[in-house]
């Protein structure tokens, strides 16, 4: 590995890191730096991961210090969301090309796009936090199949994720941050597991974007506590339509 394959790695990691904590979508800045590495499409989507693990370890950290992180409403979501994740991820381990993967993350970003045009004001109003929300059986079927989309493409998982908490749970947007990065990470061990029984991960690579997806982590939390929840909305529509325009004019 070169000087400029280090650096490459670890400014996607650290920008794969800071806007999955503000947003979402990091994975689409991390991908394509992969993939131009000359990882195949199934190896880049595995190896994103451990970038992504390592990510999650250092937010996490601080948003429980930032006393943002709900873990007991996180378990509840839990177990749809992993079931979902495994299926997902060896759909993604047999089946997954390049091009399935910028038209699955494209489709992503249009619907997250027009959702978040939807009833602006639940996006932004401040909620309360003690918020004792019964899932049904629909809200199962929703978390499965966001699990099922985080297990086949990490890119986009957690614009989904924080959809749902946002406007159907009700939660506010700090706590929804806190919430997408605990499911994430604990689908992350599974999908891990699985693409390293197929050979899929590029380890090197992987902890090297993982140590400047830490540092981004840590970066991110520090920036979304802070900042306010018009201003968070706003960055989230302006990183979807860059995301938008990257993948049908460069990536397709």
């Amino acid at each position: 590995m070169d000087l400029v394959s280090i650096l490459l790695l670890l400014v996607g990691g650290i920008l794969c890191g800071v806007i999955n904590v503000v947003g979402g979508g990091g994975s689409l800045f991390a991908l394509p730096i992969l993939l131009a590495l000359g990882l195949p499409a199934q190896v880049a989507n595995g190896t994103n991961r451990v970038a992504i693990l390592f990510q999650d370890i250092s937010s996490l950290v601080f948003f429980k210090k930032k006393r943002q992180l709900d873990i007991q409403e996180g378990w509840r979501l839990a177990i749809p969301t992993i079931l979902g994740a495994v299926l997902g991820t060896w759909v993604a381990s047999v089946y997954l090309t390049e091009m399935i993967m910028n038209i699955s993350i494209l489709v992503l970003i249009v619907f997250m796009i027009t959702v978040l045009f939807f009833q602006p004001d639940k996006w932004t109003k401040k909620k309360n936090e003690s918020l004792n929300y019964k899932l049904n059986f629909i809200d199962i079927l929703v978390f499965f199949i966001i699990g099922f989309y985080g297990g086949f493409i990490q890119a986009g998982f957690t614009y989904l994720i924080l959809a749902v908490l946002v406007l159907k749970v009700g939660n506010s947007m700090v706590k929804s941050d806190a919430l997408k990065l605990f499911l994430n990470f604990l689908i992350l061990p599974i999908a891990l597991l699985i693409f390293a029984w197929h050979q899929q991960i590029d380890w090197l690579y992987g902890l090297v974007m993982g140590t400047g997806s830490a540092l981004g982590g840590y970066w991110g939390v520090r920036f979304v506590t802070s900042w306010s929840p018009k201003l968070i909305r706003s960055i989230l529509l302006i990183l979807l339509i860059l995301s938008a325009l990257y993948i049908i004019f460069i990536r397709m």
